[in-house]
C-alpha cells in the first residue's frame, strides 16, 4: 500500500510579517500535494499544524481546503492530526473548536466525509493498513497512556501493517527543546511506521523492519531550521507498506531559497569579501533569497555598521536579511550553539520548570520566552503578542 507522509504546511504564517513569505507556505503545500498525487497513493497521513494558527485567515482555510480536495476527487483519502498550532495556548484549548473540525465539517457537507478523517486519539482503518492517530499534547500530558492504549486497539483490529501518527518532540529522535515523549515509548509499540510531526526537519530512523520518521515542514518556519534546511531541503515521504516491511523515498521540495552564512570580520577588507560573496550568490539565483547569518566582529568594526552594510548591498538582491551580529573578545561559540542556541534555551527551560508555578503560568512562561528568543519579537509587536497570550487570544 502506499502512503504518502506530510506535516507542518503552517498556512497563513507571514515570516518577517511578509506576504511573500505567506504565499511561500502556500506555494509548499501545493507543490506538496502535487508531489503527493504522482505517486499516486492510497492514503495521505498529515502529521498536523496544517495552519499556523488555530484561527486561520481565510486565505489559509480556502488553500488548504483547495489543495485537500484536489487529492479526494481522486478518491484518495486523508487521515489528519491536529498539532499544537491548531490547538491554540494551553489556557484556551478547551474553549475553541479546532480549524481542523470546520474543515471536517466542510467536507462532510460536499460529501467528502469519508475521505477526510481527522482521528483524534482513534483508529482507523484504510484498506489494507490501520492508522492511528494521537493529536499534540503538551508537556505534562501522559502521552505514552496514549500510545499504549492506541497500541492495543490496533492489535484489536486486524493483523496488518499499522501507522502512528504523533505531533510531538521526541527525546532520543531530535534535539527537543521541550521533549514531551521518550523514543522508548514509541519504540515499545506495536506500530510499523511513526509518522511525525512537530520537528521541521527531516528524520527518518530505522530499527530492523520498522520506521520512525519526521517527514519536516514543507517550509523554512523558524530561524533555527536554515543551516539544515540549506543543507538537505524540504521533501515529503513516500512509502510503500506491507508485512514485508517499508520502502521509503524522499520527495524533495523546491521551497524559496536561503543563504546561510556564519563568519567571523576583524576589519572591513574581511567585511567586503564577505559582501561580494553573498551578492554573486545571490545573484546567480532564480528567486530573491532569505538571507540568514551569524557575524562574529572584532577589532576596528564599530557595533552595527557590518550589520547595515550587509543589509544595504542586498537590499535589492535579497526578500529578507536577518543577521545576528556578536561582538566578543573570546573565541565565537560552536555554530550549532550560535544558529539554535540549545543550551540557552536548555537553560531557561530547566529554570521555568523547577520554579513552583502552575501548568498555566508555566507554559505562558515558555511561550514568552519563544516570542522574544526564538521569533525575535521586540517593542510594541513583543508587548502585543504577550498581551494576547496572558489574554487568551494566541
Amino acid at each position: 500500500m502506499r502512503v504518502v507522509h506530510i506535516s507542518d504546511n503552517h498556512l497563513g504564517k507571514a515570516q518577517f510579517h511578509l506576504a511573500e513569505r505567506e504565499e511561500d507556505m502556500y506555494e509548499a503545500f501545493d507543490q506538496a500535494i502535487d508531489l503527493a498525487l504522482r505517486e499516486r497513493p492510497d492514503l495521505i497521513v498529515h502529521t498536523g499544524d496544517l495552519f499556523d494558527s488555530y484561527r486561520p485567515h481565510p486565505r489559509a482555510f480556502v488553500r488548504a481546503f483547495e489543495g485537500f480536495l484536489r487529492v479526494m476527487e481522486k478518491g484518495i483519502p486523508v487521515a489528519i492530526i491536529e498539532g499544537n498550532h491548531e490547538l491554540g495556548a494551553d489556557t484556551i484549548r478547551r474553549r475553541i473548536v479546532s480549524p481542523l473540525v470546520n474543515l471536517e465539517n466542510l467536507f462532510e457537507r460536499i460529501g467528502y466525509s469519508d475521505l477526510f478523517v481527522r482521528l483524534g486519539a482513534s483508529v482507523r482503518r484504510f484498506g489494507d493498513v490501520v492508522v492511528a492517530g494521537a493529536p499534540y499534547a503538551s508537556r505534562g500530558v501522559r502521552v505514552a497512556d496514549t500510545i499504549e492504549s492506541l497500541g492495543r486497539k490496533v492489535k484489536n483490529i486486524c493483523n496488518c501493517p499499522s501507522i502512528l501518527m504523533i505531533h510531538q518532540g521526541v527525546r532520543g529522535m531530535i534535539k527537543a527543546v521541550y521533549p514531551e515523549v521518550d523514543f522508548s515509548d514509541i519504540a515499545r509499540s506495536p506500530f510499523d511506521y511513526v509518522a511525525m510531526g512537530h520537528y521541521h526537519n527531516k528524520v527518518v530512523r530505522r530499527s530492523g523492519r520498522r520506521v520512525f520518521a519526521y517527514s519536516g515542514s514543507t517550509e523554512v518556519v523558524e530561524t533555527r531550521e536554515v543551516p539544515i534546511a540549506v543543507r538537505e531541503g524540504k521533501f515529503i515521504l513516500s512509502l510503500e507498506i506491507d508485512r514485508d516491511g517499508i520502502e521509503i523515498k524522499e520527495l524533495r521540495l523546491k521551497t524559496r531559497p536561503f543563504l546561510y552564512f556564519s563568519e567571523s570580520v576583524r576589519n572591513t577588507r574581511e567585511l567586503y569579501n564577505l559582501i561580494e560573496r553573498l551578492m554573486e550568490e545571490a545573484s546567480s539565483l532564480q528567486r530573491k533569497p532569505v538571507v540568514v547569518g551569524s557575524l562574529q566582529v572584532t577589532g576596528e568594526l564599530r557595533a552595527g555598521f557590518s550589520t547595515v552594510e550587509v543589509r544595504r548591498a542586498l537590499s535589492d538582491l535579497a526578500l529578507y536579511v536577518n543577521i545576528r551580529e556578536l561582538r566578543k573578545l573570546e573565541e565565537a561559540p560552536e555554530e550549532s550553539e550560535v544558529v539554535t542556541g540549545i543550551g540557552l534555551e536548555e537553560l531557561v527551560q530547566n529554570a521555568i520548570s523547577s520554579m513552583k508555578l502552575g501548568d498555566e503560568v508555566r507554559s505562558l512562561s515558555l511561550k514568552v520566552f519563544d516570542l522574544w528568543y526564538k521569533e525575535g519579537k521586540r517593542g510594541e509587536v513583543f508587548v502585543r503578542e504577550v498581551l494576547k497570550l496572558a489574554e487568551g487570544e494566541s
